[in-house]
């Protein structure tokens, strides 16, 4: 139910947080292998990371690479208030990397609760500066900033953009 809620809460959120046709993010193609990378390779996402993003103000923070994953949480608000929180892992997966993550309400309540089971999203490409997820695209503009694209798949797929600086 709460699931239902957060996403009909990210549908009446104004146009102007969206793209409106998905450029950004990247698909996985079925059947076509990840490709090799390894977690040393994003050591630059490390730090505490704040911007606008779907209407509200947003905050990402990421561990530097430990015991072969990075760890992460990312909280969303609107008017002041907590919307929702992610707990996120970038692992390994076989010779590849998955981005993992589980999404909580203000009260902690899990929104994957009923299926067990994170979203994860597969590497589809990764760059110098930049790294692609299936859905999920990571691009840093220089040391202190980066912009993340999420797209969100409906009747009509668009993308999130969460333009970030670095806070520490």
């Amino acid at each position: 139910m709460h699931f239902w809620i957060s996403i009909l809460a990210l549908a009446a959120l104004p146009a102007s947080s969206f793209a409106a046709v998905p450029d950004e993010t990247r698909s996985a193609v079925p059947g076509v292998a990840s490709p090799n990378a390894n977690i040393e390779s994003l050591a630059w996402l490390e730090g505490s990371w704040r911007g606008p993003g779907l209407g509200g103000d947003a905050t990402e923070v990421y561990s530097a690479p430990e015991a072969g994953q990075i760890t992460g949480h990312f909280t969303q608000t609107q008017e002041g208030k907590v919307a929702f929180y992610e707990l996120i892992q970038i692992v390994p997966v076989g010779k590849s990397l998955a981005y993992r993550l589980r999404h909580f309400n203000a009260d902690l309540t899990g929104w994957e609760d009923k299926t067990r089971k994170p979203e994860s999203f597969a590497l589809v490409a990764i760059e110098k500066d930049a790294v692609h997820f299936d859905g999920l695209t990571m691009r840093r503009l220089g040391p202190n900033r980066i912009d993340v694209w999420v797209r969100i798949d409906g009747k009509a797929p668009r993308e999130a953009l969460f333009s970030y600086t670095r806070t520490r």
